[in-house]
């Protein structure tokens, strides 16, 4: 088992799993409150934990989400 690390203010700590079986790549959110998308579709809602994706060299996975405010 190995763990990646962003430093990144938008992902929590245990944000999304990603792992191989079987020679496939799954990705689930974590239920992190910034969410994990795949093309722009979020995999679930805020601290909800999604469902198994399985990724395919054509998709583009996003791990959290920008915020922007004014100060």
């Amino acid at each position: 088992e190995h763990n990646g690390y962003f430093d990144y203010k938008v992902l929590s700590r245990q944000h999304t799993e990603v792992w191989e079986e079987s020679n496939k790549i799954f990705i689930k959110d974590a239920k992190s409150s910034n969410g994990t998308s795949i093309n722009g579709e979020r995999l679930s809602a805020e601290g909800v934990e999604s469902e198994l994706y399985v990724l395919k060299s054509d998709k583009s996975v996003e791990f959290g989400i920008d915020i922007v405010g004014c100060e």
